[in-house]
């Protein structure tokens, strides 16, 4: 029995997903503003700020002209994959959450459809797919350091405890 993850084919979903109940219009519209409203600031600070701040403390290897080089534009691509992660996790935990609007630390819901049918953690993967895109575009090894050290830890502390708190709450 697993708590949490992808779904393998013919395992029943009853458990993990709430059926699909119609809300009124008003609840649906303001769940829709508040995920348009409050879900891209934490990922814009975390995942473009952070590591534009971070470049600052360093040199940017491979750019010339205050361009970047050829082989810092590869950087771009995985930018844009985990840009494109991030978001369809988060319409994927707009979908399975239940109507109206909750903000708890662990929620009521557990989401294993969408993003999360491929990875546990797609929001982290996303978040480190553009921090090495980051690292990539801008040249930058101060940006690769605290990329590692910030997964890592989250690798190491932040995952393990939120399946803790998953595994206790469903």
């Amino acid at each position: 029995s697993r708590p949490f993850g992808p779904l393998r084919a013919g395992e029943p979903q009853e458990s993990l997903c709430r059926p699909e109940v119609k809300a009124p219009v008003s609840s649906q519209r303001s769940k829709l503003v508040a995920y348009a409203a409050f879900s891209w600031i934490p990922h814009t600070v975390g995942y473009v700020a952070a590591p534009l701040l971070v470049s600052l403390l360093g040199d940017r290897h491979g750019w010339m002209n205050g361009r970047p080089g050829a082989w810092n534009l590869p950087g771009t691509a995985l930018i844009a994959a985990g840009t494109a992660l991030i978001v369809w996790a988060i319409v994927s935990h707009y979908r399975a959450s239940p109507e109206g609007v909750q903000f708890r630390a662990t929620p009521n819901y557990l989401v294993t459809q969408g993003a999360y049918a491929v990875s546990r953690n797609p929001l982290y993967v996303g978040g480190a797919a553009m921090w090495a895109g980051w690292a990539a575009l801008l040249g930058s090894l101060p940006v690769v350091v605290a990329g590692t050290g910030l997964f890592g830890l989250l690798a190491l502390v932040g995952i393990p405890f939120e399946e803790r708190m998953l595994i206790r709450r469903f």
